[in-house]
């Protein structure tokens, strides 16, 4: 019998690591943990490139960015005209990302908002041909409803952590975040617009593609 922790184990040493600058994001994300910042791994990072790469979007909104670890892989599998919007609440983090974007040479296709997301979101404007929702797990639904308002048909919204460590799976809405994350699951799915399925990657991520 298989157990999850085996199969992720697997999958891991297959994708590997990334390049040395996305390693080095990474390790630098572990010690951003006491500023909010918990980076995906290596393993829903090539997903995310992977996705890019299958959509070939001209432009990105990541919504917590953190260090820039998932937007590396993000640009990774993009045009090189393509350009990402990030998302960061913390002022030291958003230091650490202009460092990043500084060594991988991105300076001009990554721009960095700084501010509590939803109050950014309220001044931003579309389209955007894809959106990656990775920020306060107690505002996805909300967030929701700007990436749906930012794209059109033929557009994709992704969302990490629906798993939540398996609270959700549990439905325990005792843990913070897991009501927020619960709610986005229900809307993707129930959406007319929307065509949507659960990824068990890592923490798990939700993708959803715009049908209308």
């Amino acid at each position: 019998m298989m157990r999850y922790e085996d199969v992720v184990d697997y999958v891991q040493r297959m994708v590997g690591e990334g390049d040395g600058l996305q390693k080095w994001v990474y390790e630098k994300s572990q010690e951003l943990r006491d500023h909010g910042v918990f980076s995906i791994d290596p393993t829903r990072g090539r997903f995310l490139e992977l996705v890019a790469r299958m959509t070939s979007p001209d432009r990105v909104l990541e919504i917590g960015s953190g260090a820039g670890y998932s937007a590396l892989w993000f640009m990774k599998g993009m045009d090189v005209k393509g350009t990402l919007d990030a998302i960061e609440v913390d002022p030291q983090v958003v230091e650490v990302l202009r460092t990043v974007i500084g060594k991988a040479g991105l300076e001009g296709r990554i721009e960095i908002h700084n501010g509590p997301a939803l109050e950014i979101l309220g001044k931003m404007n579309g389209p955007y041909d894809l959106v990656f929702i990775d920020a306060d797990k107690d505002e996805y639904p909300a967030y929701l409803d700007h990436a749906l308002r930012f794209t059109k048909a033929g557009s994709t919204i992704l969302a990490d952590n629906l798993l939540w460590s398996g609270a959700t799976v549990r439905a325990d809405r005792r843990r913070k975040g897991v009501r927020g994350i619960m709610e986005y699951t229900k809307r993707i799915f129930a959406d007319p617009r929307l065509s949507s399925i659960l990824v068990p990657l890592g923490d798990g991520v939700a993708l959803s593609y715009r049908i209308k």
